[in-house]
This record gives structure tokens, sequence and C-alpha cells, in this order.
């Protein structure tokens, strides 16, 4: 189980308004739930906070029960919007990197799941923009984390080439039994594959506006 209890968080360095207040809920093992909302109402700080990348200003993260705030581990992956792949190293060099003791069966299968079979010896800037997603989440697989975190992972995408992985990223959920929190604007993502849809609010400070059961 993934908790976000209460959290609570201002801009670096101030004392002023919090952007995020009292946000809470959580996330059953492979479940997949959307995070919804406007622009500019903390839906990546969130993820950052899930992460261990941010320290909130109140609140905790924690995962199977151990208090994982502020703690960056392989227990929660965030896949940014622009894929973080070392341009020196071969594709299955990528996934077999995150793996810390590589198992070749493992590599060909993940990347069987991602459809980069043939593009193993290719090097990041070989590859098309939507392959590079499809490395990033075969890279993320690997780790094998309780919680896999999608911000924004495919928004800069064609419509169609979008539409795409998000249906592959519904078979690799349906194979995998990840549970993934996908952070999107848009509702119409979460369509054949979330189980809910928490929205936040616009107003500031941010919290949670509704929850639905999409499932």
């Amino acid at each position: 189980m993934i908790e976000f209890r209460q959290i609570s968080h201002r801009y670096p360095g101030s004392a002023g308004d919090l952007i995020l207040r009292e946000i809470s809920f959580s996330i059953a093992p492979g479940e997949c739930v959307g995070l919804t909302g406007p622009s500019g109402c903390g839906k990546s700080t969130l993820a950052h906070i899930g992460a261990g990348h941010i320290t909130p200003a109140g609140g905790q993260v924690v995962v199977d029960g151990v208090d994982l705030t502020s703690r960056p581990s392989r227990q929660v992956f965030l896949i940014h919007q622009e894929p973080d792949l070392f341009p020196w190293q071969k594709v299955k060099k990528q996934v077999a990197f995150a793996m810390g003791q590589a198992e070749p069966g493992r590599v060909a299968a993940l990347l069987a799941l991602v459809k980069l079979s043939g593009f193993e010896d290719y090097y990041p800037r070989q590859l098309s923009g939507g392959m590079k997603k499809r490395l990033a989440l075969a890279r993320a697989l690997a780790v094998n984390p309780r919680l896999l975190v999608l911000d924004e992972s495919f928004s800069s995408l064609d419509s169609n080439l979008k539409y795409e992985l998000y249906e592959d990223l519904r078979r690799i959920w349906r194979e995998t039994a990840a549970t993934i929190l996908l952070i999107t604007h848009d509702s119409r993502d979460l369509e054949n594959l979330a189980h809910r849809e928490i929205r936040l609010s616009a107003d500031k400070p941010t919290t949670i506006k509704e929850i639905r059961q999409l499932k």
C-alpha cells in the first residue's frame, strides 16, 4: 500500500502561503490511479514529493508501512515528461543497469514487452520520441518499483502516438500488475486504465476537489 498522508507544501525558502494543503490518498497494490488538475496546481510537485525528491512542508509518504518521505528509493520510480536516458548507453545496457545485477533473459523480456526488440544496440539519439518513452518505461519496470509514477510522460507527443502509447501502457499494466500513479491534465487519458481519478482543485492552496471511481 502506498499512502500520501496529509501532504502540504510551500515554495522552497518561503514562509508564505501553502501551495498544497493536506493532500491524502492511498493506492493499493496493482491499482492504477489518475491524478488530474489544471496546470500549475501542483501535480508535478506532488509526484516529486512521492518519489522523495522534494521534502514537503508537512505530511508523509508511506510505502508498505515504511516512511519514505524525503528519501529517494527504488520503491517509487518517477518517469518525467522528458525521459532521463544515458546518451552514452545502448538500449539493452540502460535496462540492465537499472536492474543492478543484469539478467539477460529479463532484459530481453522487458524490451519485448515495450516493443523494442531489435533495437538493443541502439543509442538514445537513434530512437524516435515514442521509442525513448518506451525505453524509459522498460527501465522503470526493471527496477520493479512498488509504485510507478508517470508525470505527463506522453503529453509532448502527437495525438496518434500518444494514443498508441496509452494502449501499450494498458497492455503492460495488465501483464505486469504494476501499481501506477498516472499524472495528466486530461481526464480522457485515464479511459479504460485507471481505477480512480483524483482531481486537484484550481484554488490556492491546492486541495483534493474530487475522487471519482472509474472502474
